[in-house]
């Protein structure tokens, strides 16, 4: 028995929402979240035995995302994504906060602490995978830790783990377990492309035994509207949707040139001794210039796919302006080529992140000069590693 179409009526005027990114169905506006053709919409509905069956559809974005790994822009709100955020603060809840191991500083979420009131942070470094297997999980836990605390965050705890790997849910459901019964909403938040959808993916795995329910991608803004999924019979986890850092690298380029700047394995560290007069290009994207008199150390963690060149400063301008696009990749799309230089001072053990592509460790007191892509975010901080 199939449903009448009084009864596909009746869930379309109930407002019935993608598995995959939790936007409502709708067919009037392609390129507006939710976006389903009218026929396939209604033919899947009918095809149901019953109205209180769950519905398992995708949206086009959403189908395409999965199934192709092609990416449809959407039109968003992002007043609505902070909307979403801020109602966090009313309620009794326990927040999972995720940040990319390889992209702290651009996955660090600016003025948390307003959004979310005063519950409890359970800080979640994700992507362990991409980073050296030398690197300590203790001690990037308390790195992790005092990151956050900088930005205004302090964690009951931070967990490192690696969202791709299958151990990974039920890692987190025990070090969330003491809190379960006394939070009944359970919020995963972060910035695009940290992950969160794959964590909860591996969530799902472990309590229902289900595959993937929620869309997954290397592409930003992947889940739209928040997504409730039942944790036990009292608690249920919530994936809001990813707050979109445009100061990110990601930002810059296009899709296909994702590939040089999120790794899906492990990085290796590339170690440099450059003297004064010296540069070193981060692909076709940008380039440092070393003004220090004295030789200088120091690693490399990016993409291994992108190539760090080294030239001389004199001719580093020349050589950007002629090469990038051709022997340098990548490049950054039309209307982002506007560049800027910002000479900056720092000490042994410093690193310097560049966001949403990697970063750089010093190890001697050093002077650079960096050109780079006007709107971009760096930073200085303490080493990761």
């Amino acid at each position: 028995m199939t449903l009448n179409d009084d009864q596909v009526a009746q869930l379309l005027n109930e407002g019935i929402t993608c598995i995959g990114c939790g936007a409502q169905f709708q067919s009037e506006k392609a390129g507006v979240p939710g976006y389903l053709n009218q026929s396939k919409l209604h033919n899947y509905l009918a095809s149901l035995n019953s109205i209180d069956d769950p519905i398992e559809l995708l949206c086009e974005r959403c189908f395409k995302l999965k199934n192709y790994n092609q990416i449809e822009p959407v039109a968003f709100d992002s007043a609505h994504f902070q909307q979403i955020l801020s109602s966090i603060a009313t309620k009794k809840a326990l927040v999972l906060y995720i940040v990319d191991l390889f992209d702290v500083a651009g996955s660090m979420i600016d003025g948390l602490s307003r959004f979310i009131g005063q519950n409890p942070v359970v800080l979640i470094g994700n992507k362990l995978d991409v980073l050296p297997k030398s690197v300590k999980k203790n001690k990037l836990a308390n790195w992790l830790r005092k990151q956050a605390k900088d930005q205004g965050v302090k964690a009951v705890k931070s967990v490192i783990l690696s969202a791709d790997k299958g151990d990974a849910g039920q890692i987190l459901l025990d070090e969330i377990a003491d809190y379960v019964d006394d939070y009944p909403e359970i919020f995963v938040v972060g910035v695009t492309n940290v992950g969160k959808s794959t964590l909860i993916n591996q969530i799902i795995k472990q309590v229902s035994g289900n595959g993937s329910v929620i869309t997954t991608s290397r592409f930003p803004g992947t889940t739209l509207d928040k997504i409730e999924i039942p944790l036990t019979e009292t608690s249920k986890i919530i994936d809001t949707p990813g707050i979109i850092h445009a100061s990110q690298m990601t930002h810059f380029v296009d899709s296909k040139d994702f590939k040089y700047l999120l790794p899906n394995k492990e990085v290796k560290a590339r170690t440099f001794q450059l003297i004064s007069g010296q540069s070193i290009f981060l692909g076709g994207l940008g380039w440092i210039d070393f003004l220090n008199k004295q030789k200088i150390s120091f690693t490399a963690y990016f993409d291994n796919k992108l190539d760090l060149h080294r030239t001389k400063s004199e001719k580093a301008a020349v050589f950007f302006k002629t090469q990038a696009g051709k022997i340098m990749q990548p490049v950054v799309l039309p209307g982002n080529e506007e560049m800027q230089s910002k000479e900056i001072k720092l000490s042994a053990g410093q690193d310097l992140a560049i966001s949403g592509l990697g970063w750089f460790t010093f190890h001697d007191p050093v002077v650079i000069c960096f050109h780079f892509q006007k709107g971009l975010a760096i930073s200085v901080r303490q080493a990761e590693i």
